[in-house]
């Protein structure tokens, strides 16, 4: 792949802020393998005594330090982090746990608004947000509550990927390119946004190209680079149109998209509050649903007895599915350069998963006729998109306005911010900001948010349809398409 340019900010990926030492750094031996740990066998292994917190914390620590330049998925970690564990060791050998998370290490998405007292900013990948003081959001506080360790942020696509049009998934202004820890080499910078395809080779049976995806897509990017890498055991991102989903499948990792509301979404640096969401990343399904268990609100919300890991099933037998044509459902050839070879073995393995399915399933039916995402269609516009641009200003208004101190506080002063200083908020890599300019122009004089919201209704209750028409628990189709615009849309 085509080496990084010396124009490229790569200084920029190395960690802001607070930098633990470690004079062994290459030479120690690691009291576990955080490349494979989950959250469960790391809360096994502290219930029998053979690891404490301030073991996890200092081993993600070091792993970070030593590959986080390369990969650019941490933004800042927190000085309080082994303080934290030492608090946390302690209760824990008292018989109190606070929770499914209790002295695990965590990391959060960069637009997350984290308390002072961990000694993390939130920016959110833009410059003019460094150095801000927003108040603590509200996970952040039930993260604390029981018993999780947060012990750093990750870098994200600028402002949730809502900054500029043509710019790569997986950079900002603040922190520079993250890159997939699945791909040799780093990234062409030649190629499209959302990068391409990459064969599976093999030469005498033997692999010696492992990877699918040579791009980290999504803006949750930071997030799931990390848990791949074995940076965290596990990790906080947000929904807006497909954040958590597509990083999450490029990263062979597991996630959920909370319905919109489970969650509370106050404090985070938004895009649209109409759509987004935080949600958990992880290596196994009971990891992430352990973590949603500490992020809903029981009091407000009906959760089955014993948490969301009671509705794991071990088996297909009593699901009903539907699947979606892969050949229609899958990212554009814009987005993503198609690669032929790898492109036909995609779909070959995606119809050999369905078929396999098939026979587990209860029921199966395949290519249920859900409309095209060209149905979301108007006035010649994404609908799910465009109203992204509508929210925009007064979503982001809010969020900055309400800043106990900041550079701006309005999308007016941010766009300003940006332009009086290029050099390092419009950089040479993407001097552009169109997405923000769209939405601080946005007028909805004649009623245009209104109009894409019926439309967006119109389109979402499809879903529901074949849902009902066909008596499905679930719509199956491949992870790298945008089958979450239905999800956003529908989620209201």
């Amino acid at each position: 792949m085509a080496s990084t340019p010396a124009s490229r900010h790569l200084s920029r990926e190395k960690l802001a802020g607070w930098v633990p030492h470690f004079a062994d750094l290459e030479k120690h031996s690691p009291s576990f393998n955080t490349l494979t740990a989950t959250v469960q066998t790391l809360r096994d292994a502290l219930s029998h005594g053979h690891l404490r917190s301030t073991q996890l914390v200092e081993e993600y620590q070091r792993s970070i330090c030593l590959h986080n330049e390369w990969l650019g998925a941490v933004y800042q970690l927190s000085p309080g982090a082994i303080d934290r564990a030492c608090e946390m060791d302690p209760l824990r050998q008292e018989g109190k746990i606070l929770g499914p998370m209790h002295g695990i290490p965590i990391l959060v998405k960069g637009n997350i608004a984290t308390s002072e007292a961990l000694g993390l900013e939130t920016n959110a990948g833009a410059v003019a947000l460094t150095g801000s003081k927003p108040n603590e959001a509200p996970i952040i506080g039930r993260l604390l509550e029981r018993g999780a360790i947060v012990i750093g942020t990750t870098t994200l696509s600028e402002l949730g990927y809502h900054k500029g049009t043509g710019i790569r998934c997986g950079w900002s202004a603040a922190a520079g390119q993250a890159r997939s820890a699945y791909v040799r080499g780093g990234l062409d910078w030649d190629d499209s946004v959302g990068g391409h395809s990459v064969m599976i080779m093999v030469i005498h049976r033997k692999v010696i190209w492992l990877n699918i995806w040579q791009n980290p897509l999504g803006s949750s990017s930071g997030s799931c680079i990390a848990v791949s890498a074995g940076l965290a055991p596990i990790a906080l991102g947000i929904e807006t149109i497909g954040s958590l989903i597509t990083p999450s499948v490029r990263d062979s990792l597991f996630t959920i998209k909370p319905t919109h509301g489970l969650v509370n979404p106050a404090n985070i640096v938004p895009v649209t509050v109409r759509y987004d969401t935080a949600g958990p990343i992880g290596k196994t399904t009971k990891d992430i649903a352990d973590l949603m268990d500490v992020l809903v609100d029981h009091v407000e919300t009906h959760v089955l007895e014993g948490g969301y890991a009671s509705a794991m099933v071990s088996d297909w037998t009593d699901i009903r599915v539907g699947t979606l044509d892969p050949e229609i459902w899958r990212l554009s050839d814009a987005l993503v350069k198609p690669v032929p070879e790898a492109t036909k073995q995609i779909l070959d393995d995606t119809r050999s998963a369905y078929i396999k399915i098939k026979g587990l399933a209860k029921n199966y039916h395949d290519n249920v006729p859900l409309p095209p995402l060209s149905a979301f269609e108007y006035e010649g516009k994404n609908s799910a998109q465009s109203l992204m641009t509508a929210d925009l200003k007064e979503n982001m208004d809010s969020y900055l306005g309400s800043l106990k101190e900041g550079k701006v506080k309005s999308l007016q002063e941010l766009v300003q911010w940006n332009s009086a200083h290029k050099e390092e908020a419009l950089t040479t890599e993407y001097p552009n900001q169109e997405l923000l300019a769209r939405g601080l122009s946005f007028s909805d004089s004649t009623g245009t948010r209104e109009k894409l919201v019926a439309h967006n209704d119109k389109v979402a209750s499809k879903f529901n349809e074949i849902m009902t028409t066909y008596e499905l628990d679930v719509i199956i189709a491949p992870g790298d398409c945008m089958l979450s615009e239905y999800a956003a849309a529908g989620d209201q």
